[in-house]
């Protein structure tokens, strides 16, 4: 398994069942490409540095997960048919251990 981030902004207008509903949308789909969900920030609504499918704002969610390799690739086709989602990024992360001396 090697870890990975995903980070993804949903529509500005979704109100929070809607948003509650999508996180766990995508947890499930995470579990069913056995990939195990670390840890979930939600960011918040912020706005976005440039206008994506007219959309100045967008709510933010970080996703840290472990999956096998070749498995992000599909995470990304299902996150790019979800209309909910406007933009996505899955990128591998380093887990970097301390070297300090006790």
């Amino acid at each position: 398994m090697r870890n990975y981030e995903l980070i993804y902004i949903s529509k500005p207008d979704l109100n929070d069942q809607d948003i509650g509903t999508l996180r766990s949308d995508v947890q499930n789909i995470i579990t069913q490409l056995d990939g195990v969900v670390d840890k979930e920030d939600a960011w918040g609504k912020r706005q976005l540095a440039f206008e994506v499918k007219d959309f100045t704002e967008g709510i933010y969610t970080l996703v840290e997960l472990k999956f096998p390799p070749g498995n992000p690739g599909k995470l990304k086709d299902k996150l790019k048919i979800d209309e909910r989602i406007i933009r996505y990024m899955v990128t591998s992360r380093e887990i970097r251990k301390s070297n300090s001396k006790e």
